[in-house]
């Protein structure tokens, strides 16, 4: 039973719901609200963790602006590629390292910063916190920071929750480290080996200002999600949509899914 309300408990953003969207929403909510309840778990499998602990999934704002993330760079292949297909729209968004990645690929991290992406913090071996103990946490998120700060001059106060999942002793863990942590609000699921058109029919299907959407440029072949951008980019930007980093996001609105 328990393994069944997790599965439900992760329904609002792993699986697409059946539309409107007040109904998607409103199905995520309930399966959430018993989830915690009976287990103390939230969206994904992320526990409740008490006052001071921020935690967001989209912000609600007036303009058309919309956030695109992207985790597990850098890779010398899919970095460079999405990095050109933002620039030739003019496009920002935020791209969450893992560490051993970038002590790997530090150029392109300094490419991504001279483009004028936001770099977040992603865990150095890419581990699930859900069990480990604080000292565990800092050891997995500070060597990031200390990578991240040095090619931007900036410390990362962002951090992507890998497989968006942590316990509450984790996000307290985080929260006193001084970081948000950022989930979404469109799990494109471009890690399953989805086609490109399937990708951006979703993002352009599901999209809204505020939204937060999950991509990826590592971890795997990325090619599909390079050419989705090709299409999302000049479709959303025809609609009137800007695009901007999540701390940018972040500045125009009161985030959702969040607990101060």
């Amino acid at each position: 039973m328990r393994v069944a309300l997790g599965r439900l408990a992760a329904v609002g953003w792993r699986v697409r719901l059946p539309r409107p969207r007040w109904f998607r929403a409103a199905v995520a909510a309930a399966a959430c609200a018993v989830a915690a309840f009976l287990f103390g778990v939230g969206v994904g499998g992320v526990a409740a963790a008490g006052p001071g602990v921020r935690q967001v999934r989209s912000v609600p704002v007036a303009s058309r602006t919309i956030a695109l993330t992207f985790d597990d760079g850098p890779d010398p292949t899919y970095t460079p590629a999405i990095l050109a297909e933002l620039e030739r729209y003019g496009a920002k968004a935020t791209f969450f390292v893992i560490g051993q990645e970038l002590v790997r690929y530090p150029a392109i991290g300094r490419a991504e910063a001279e483009a004028g992406m936001e770099i977040g913090n992603h865990g150095f071996h890419h581990l699930v916190l859900a069990g480990l103990d604080p000292t565990a946490i800092r050891s997995e998120a500070q060597p990031v920071e200390r990578e991240i700060t040095s090619i931007t001059g900036n410390r990362p106060t962002l951090y992507r929750l890998p497989r968006g999942r942590a316990s509450g002793r984790a996000l307290r863990a985080l929260a006193d480290l001084g970081y948000t942590t950022v989930n979404w609000s469109i799990d494109t699921r471009d890690w399953t080996g989805r086609s490109a058109q399937a990708i951006a029919a979703q993002v352009l299907a599901e999209a809204e200002p505020g939204a937060i959407v999950l991509l990826h440029d590592g971890g795997g072949n990325r090619q599909a999600t390079v050419q989705a951008l090709g299409i999302v980019l000049p479709a959303l930007q025809a609609r009137g949509y800007r695009f901007v980093t999540v701390s940018q996001l972040l500045e125009l609105g009161q985030p959702q899914g969040a607990t101060a």
